[in-house]
C-alpha cells in the first residue's frame, strides 16, 4: 500500500497542477511575493509542436533528439527534430519495468539511465549496441537527504516514507556539472558540485518559506492540505537553470496574469537572470520542461512544444 502511494506521487505530481491549479472554477491557493519579475533578457519563438502518443509524464532531450516517456504505454517515445520522426526508443519488448520514475543521459548520449520507483535501482541502457547493465544509485543523488551530507530545515526526513522522504517534496535536475535538488513547495534550492563533492544552496527570487508539507496519518504520511505548489518542473544548460515557478509577483496581480513564469538563474552562483512566460496551448499546463542548445522545450500533456530561447 505505502509502495502504491509513492508510486502515485511520483509520477502523478504534475497531475496535482492539472486538477489543482487549471481546473475550471477550483482556483488554488498561491504563493503572492514581493518581486516583481524582470522580462526583458529573454525573447521565445515557437519552432514546431510535435504529438506523443500519451501525457509525457518525464522529458529529456539530447542532441536532435527529444525522449519522452508515455506512462500509459510503459514505453519511452524518441523525436528526432530533423527527421521530424517518432519511434518507440525503449519499451518491455527491451525490459519490462513496471514504472519509470527518472530519466538522465550521459553527457555523450550513449548511456541511458531508468530510474525505477525506488530510484535506488537503475536500468543502464545502450541503443547504440543493445546492451542493458543494472546498478545502485551511482554517481546521482537520490531521494535519501542522508546522502546530501547537508543540514537544512527545508529538507524534511519523513522516515515512514519508503522513498526516505527527499521526493515527497521535491525533485532533481541533473547537467554535466551539477545537480540539484528542487523543493515544490519553497525557495530553497540544494546544488550539488560532483567533481568536488560539495553542497551549496541558494534562493529563488520569491523566498518562499518552507511550510508543513505531510502530516501524519497511521503508519505513513499523507501530503498536507495546506501545501502549496510553488515550482512544478525545472531544466538547465551548461549556464543556467530555468525554474517553472507557480509565485504571484507583483507584476503578475498587476496585469492580472495568473499562469506560471520561468525564472532563470545562474548556474555557478545562483543569482536571478531574468524571467519569461510560455504561452497558452489548449488550456493545457506545462509539466515538464528541457533545454537543448538555444532550444527550449515543453510538453503540455501530449503535445510537445519546441521553442528558440534567445537573451
Amino acid at each position: 500500500m505505502k509502495k502504491n502511494l509513492w508510486i502515485l506521487s511520483a509520477l502523478f505530481c504534475s497531475a496535482f497542477i492539472i486538477m489543482y491549479i487549471l481546473v475550471r472554477g477550483a482556483e488554488p491557493d498561491r504563493i503572492v511575493s514581493d518581486v516583481s519579475r524582470v522580462y526583458d533578457h529573454y525573447q521565445l519563438k515557437t519552432l514546431d509542436t510535435i504529438v506523443f502518443p500519451g501525457r509525457v509524464s518525464i522529458m529529456r532531450a539530447a542532441g536532435d533528439n527529444i525522449y519522452g516517456y508515455v506512462y500509459s504505454q510503459k514505453a519511452i517515445f524518441r523525436y528526432n527534430t530533423l527527421q521530424h520522426q517518432l519511434d518507440t526508443f525503449f519499451n518491455d519488448g527491451i525490459k519490462a519495468l513496471p514504472i519509470v520514475t527518472r530519466i538522465e543521459i550521459s553527457d555523450d548520449s550513449k548511456a541511458f539511465y531508468l530510474f525505477d520507483e525506488t530510484q535506488e535501482h537503475i536500468t543502464v541502457y545502450q541503443p547504440s549496441v543493445k546492451k542493458l547493465d543494472s546498478l545502485r544509485i551511482g554517481g546521482f543523488l537520490t531521494r535519501h537527504g542522508t546522502q546530501l551530507h547537508f543540514k537544512d530545515s527545508t529538507i524534511q526526513e519523513f522516515t515512514h516514507f519508503e522513498d526516505g522522504g527527499l521526493s515527497a517534496d521535491g525533485f532533481f535536475v541533473n547537467d554535466a556539472r551539477y545537480q540539484f535538488y528542487i523543493p515544490f513547495y519553497n525557495s530553497g534550492i540544494v546544488k550539488y558540485d560532483v567533481s568536488k563533492n560539495a553542497v551549496f544552496s541558494f534562493q529563488t527570487i520569491d523566498q518562499s518559506p518552507p511550510i508543513n508539507i505531510a502530516v501524519p496519518t497511521g503508519n505513513i504520511y499523507a501530503r498536507s492540505p495546506k501545501a502549496i505548489i510553488i515550482n512544478s518542473t525545472a531544466t538547465a544548460d551548461a549556464n543556467h537553470l530555468y525554474v517553472l515557478s507557480y509565485v504571484l509577483s507583483q507584476d503578475a496581480i498587476q496585469s492580472g496574469y495568473r499562469g506560471p513564469a520561468v525564472d532563470v538563474y545562474n548556474i555557478n552562483n545562483g543569482k536571478y537572470a531574468g524571467s519569461f512566460r510560455l504561452p497558452g496551448f489548449q488550456n493545457k499546463p506545462v509539466l515538464q520542461l528541457a533545454k537543448c542548445g538555444d532550444t527550449l522545450i515543453a510538453a503540455y500533456e501530449r503535445n510537445i512544444l519546441r521553442f528558440k530561447l534567445s537573451d
